[in-house]
């Protein structure tokens, strides 16, 4: 998967100390992953947001969308676009809480039919990402991401 290139082709740029900077090759591999899965999710209305957003509450069955939003890194307020979106496609829906207050979040039967079909389509994309990796390359990438993330 290569990062989209401009329409002219540059002299040959030195990159400087950015050719070991682990931030801007995080960067670049960001792009390719971002452009990756919107040709991946194309036609299916799916920002990776949503998607992780859809995977988060069928894996989490009942969350509460304070914790969503923690788990997504982002602010609850963001979060109320992206379960709409979920729930006007009848993938996802609210449910009581542990206090009137509180919602919980669950896929619908419709929710979790569209999230395995969907699985499909992350798994093409995470192989195409890593077609150049070998299986031993691949896995270190992940435990060294997984470090540097925290997770």
């Amino acid at each position: 998967m290569a990062i989209r290139k401009p329409d002219h082709s540059p002299a040959a740029i030195d990159h400087g100390a950015l050719k070991q900077a682990l931030g801007y090759l995080i960067h670049l591999a960001d792009l390719a992953n971002m452009q990756g899965f919107a040709r991946a999710f194309a036609g299916t209305g799916l920002t990776a947001a949503r998607y992780t957003a859809l995977e988060l509450i069928g894996s989490n069955p009942g969350i509460k969308p304070a914790d969503l939003a923690a788990a997504m890194a982002v602010e609850r307020s963001n979060l109320v676009a992206l379960v709409r979106f979920l729930a006007e496609r009848g993938w996802v829906r609210a449910g009581a809480g542990p206090n009137r207050r509180e919602k919980s979040l669950e896929l619908t039967p419709a929710g979790r039919e569209a999230l395995a079909g969907l699985r499909e389509r992350l798994a093409s994309h995470d192989r195409e990402l890593s077609a150049r990796l070998s299986a031993e390359e691949r896995e270190a990438l992940e435990r060294l991401l997984a470090r540097i993330v925290g997770a």
